[in-house]
């Protein structure tokens, strides 16, 4: 393959993948006899390798963040596994995540016409749904209400 086709490929590739690398030939493409030293095109192959694998632990991360308590479902088939939930809720979310979903249980023990202001009702009716999902539950139940 002639320098000027490893070129055009490279660039090619480039833009595929949203960036641009130089227009030089890898080592592994030099012309035979150079000296193997890193070309440009090489080091922007590894750059975009180490960027690769930025994306990738970011994605790791993010798969980290939502296994939080705040996204973890509730059990709701009795009072007294709500109530552990609740517990561990308390001991691993922040003060402010453990008011917010206990003043969204009050509320919707209150206005959630279903549970009959009953908290083993309520909590049959919320099983299975994370913290985070009885929020927006909430949320959205207010904002229906012009609240």
């Amino acid at each position: 393959m002639k320098s000027i086709d490893v070129a055009i490929a490279v660039f090619a590739l480039g833009l595929c993948s949203g960036s641009v690398l130089a227009l030089e030939p890898t080592p592994a493409q030099e012309e035979p006899g150079s000296d193997g030293a890193m070309t440009a095109a090489a080091a922007a192959a590894e750059a975009q390798e180490q960027q690769d694998a930025q994306g990738d632990s970011e994605r790791l991360r993010h798969k980290d963040r939502a296994l939080t308590v705040m996204d973890q479902p509730l059990d709701g088939s009795s009072i007294e596994a709500f109530t552990a939930g609740l517990e561990r809720l308390d001991k691993e979310a922040s003060e402010k995540e453990y008011r917010s979903v206990m003043s969204a249980l009050d509320f919707l023990l209150f206005y959630d016409i279903g549970a009959k202001r009953d908290k083993a009702t309520l909590y049959s009716r919320l099983n299975g749904n994370s913290p985070n999902q009885i929020l927006a539950k909430v949320h959205e139940t207010r904002k229906g209400n012009g609240r």
